[in-house]
């Protein structure tokens, strides 16, 4: 299987944010949305940073109550494990196990085009 069957089933709708927003737009947003993580993007569409709720938590951890009125692009994850459509979805799962990352974004031609997160590839392995 491959990550494009993943995003058939699943849909490649993906949350961006940019990088000038709050870390409380963000925390809004993924709250809002029920979901984990953003993609951080450049005007294009290009992938700059990822965050997610464990950067949220960080940033509070380091630096208080204040974190919240920072910028995202001050919190955010820069180096981006991303993959392609085409990947397996082994090789994905092998290589999201072994960095810790719980989001990937989908990347196609230099610009965002869905997200795979370990829940997505769960799901698949128990057949739902």
């Amino acid at each position: 299987m491959h990550v494009e069957d993943v995003l058939a089933t699943k849909g490649d709708s993906v949350q961006t944010i940019g990088p000038g927003a709050s870390v409380h737009e963000a925390a809004t947003l993924l709250m809002d949305m029920n979901i984990g993580a953003l993609v951080c993007t450049d005007p294009t569409g290009g992938v700059i940073g990822i965050v997610s709720e464990r950067d949220i938590s960080r940033a509070v951890a380091r630096f208080g109550w204040d974190a919240i009125d920072m910028s995202v692009s001050e919190i955010m994850t820069r180096d981006v494990i991303t993959c392609r459509a085409q990947d397996e979805v082994g090789y994905l799962l092998v290589v999201m196990t072994e960095t810790r990352c719980r989001h990937v974004p989908v990347v196609r031609d230099g610009v965002v085009a869905g997200i795979i997160s370990i829940g997505d590839l769960v799901k698949i392995g128990l057949g739902e």
